[in-house]
């Protein structure tokens, strides 16, 4: 007798052998997606340092209050900024294609891409050291 098809353990084999496959390449694609955009919320974070160095070097009176960078102790020469300080003022630091509107509709908004939170209240630190200003960014509050 000459058998057709198949049987049901070698069936039973293919799915389960399927369902590894596919759980394995859904856990790949998750982690490249995490790390994607972990890369583009620290893409973001030099944006924000570079947009408050362009922030102080227009407004470099803002720049009185004392803090320690690095060890280094500054008088008179550092501000601590929010983002959302920065993305209000007048002088479009950032693309508009970075930002957009946030939930009060008034406001232009910066979003961090791993937890979906508005990034206006994080903090960046400027700083003057050898007649250059410097930033670093403090806290990442929208991680929370």
């Amino acid at each position: 007798m000459e058998k057709k098809g198949f049987t049901l353990v070698e069936l039973l084999a293919v799915i389960v052998v399927l369902a590894l496959v596919v759980t394995i390449s859904l856990t790949s694609i998750n982690r490249v997606r995490e790390d994607s955009l972990k890369d583009i919320l620290e893409t973001k974070i030099d944006q924000i340092e570079q947009a408050a160095i362009l922030y102080a070097q227009d407004n470099p009176s803002i720049l009185t209050e004392s803090c320690d960078v690095n060890g280094e102790h500054y008088d008179n020469y550092c501000k601590v900024l929010t983002v959302g300080e920065i993305i209000d003022s007048d002088g479009n630091y950032f693309s508009t294609g970075d930002l957009v509107d946030s939930e009060d509709g008034v406001h232009a908004d910066l979003i961090n891409d791993v937890t979906g939170n508005s990034m206006r209240s994080d903090t960046v630190q400027v700083y003057r050291h050898n007649n250059r200003i410097y930033s670093v960014m403090l806290e990442v509050k929208s991680n929370n």
